[in-house]
């Protein structure tokens, strides 16, 4: 899983964890954010279409798991504030 902050070092490194270890990523700014992908084409596509890209996937969820409850949000918001304060006091 993957934890809410990350910070970057000096050097503006972000470390991506084991998985990605010795592999090539591709990393495309959208948005203010970054999108990270070991396939080319897929960052191609995402750097081409740019947040439309993003926003894209997220519709496609959203059909998938259909319009979340107002409830669901709130859950959601605040276990991400739970995660990031908690992430926050480890660093």
């Amino acid at each position: 899983m993957w934890d809410v902050l990350r910070k970057v070092d000096s050097k503006g490194r972000v470390v991506l964890g084991r998985e990605f270890a010795g592999r090539s990523v591709y990393v495309v700014e959208v948005g203010g954010g970054f999108f990270v992908t070991h396939d080319r084409e897929l960052a191609e596509r995402v750097r081409s279409m740019g947040v439309r890209a993003l926003l894209d996937v997220y519709y496609r969820l959203l059909d998938f798991l259909g319009e979340p409850s107002a409830e669901e949000i709130e859950e959601g918001v605040e276990e991400c504030i739970w995660r990031g304060a908690s992430s926050t006091r480890r660093s």
